[in-house]
């Protein structure tokens, strides 16, 4: 009866949950700040709170897959096969993501955040907390504050330019 026990709760399985939880946390916060972002800048489409959380959340289920229902017993056995197809995976899910349409590219910056996202669930499978917090910093930089920055710039270049041509 204990090896029944043993096997539906193993001593690992608070640490197990404590990974998947916090991967769907971090993935959640990642989608809820680019939903949030997608409509101050009044687009339509793009991956949110439901996406990333879902990507992020999945990739740490691979990866917990990966380290404790395989075990390994010798060389040949190798628990980061199955993370590595976690990143072809988003791979093939990103190039689905991406359109082009009238010669140009768009959702770009979308696939490219779920493939961020599958990484960042696979360090908290691997219980790499820390390297977790400064990859979602610099994510949010790129992806939502990088954004700001250029169109900024941008449109002070706009004004610039509009200011030194003088008709006539």
């Amino acid at each position: 009866m204990e090896n029944v026990l043993a096997s539906f709760f193993p001593p690992e399985l608070p640490t197990i949950l404590l990974r998947l939880f916090l991967a769907f946390l971090a993935g959640a916060i990642m989608g809820w700040e680019r939903e949030r972002f997608i409509k101050d800048v009044n687009r339509r489409r793009g991956a949110g709170f439901r996406t990333y959380s879902l990507v992020c959340f999945g990739s740490c289920l691979f990866g917990l897959a990966s380290i404790y229902g395989f075990p390994s017993t010798g060389a040949s056995d190798d628990p980061g096969r199955v993370a590595a197809q976690v990143v072809t995976g988003m791979g093939f899910l990103g190039a689905g993501a991406i359109i082009k349409f009238n010669g140009s590219v768009k959702r770009l910056t979308t696939a490219a955040g779920m493939w961020v996202a599958s990484a960042i669930g696979l360090m908290f499978s691997a219980g790499m907390y820390i390297t977790h917090g400064y990859c979602r910093r610099i994510f949010r930089l790129l992806d939502l504050g990088f954004s700001q920055i250029v169109s900024e710039a941008v449109s002070r270049h706009q004004n610039f330019t509009f200011l030194r041509r003088k008709p006539g």
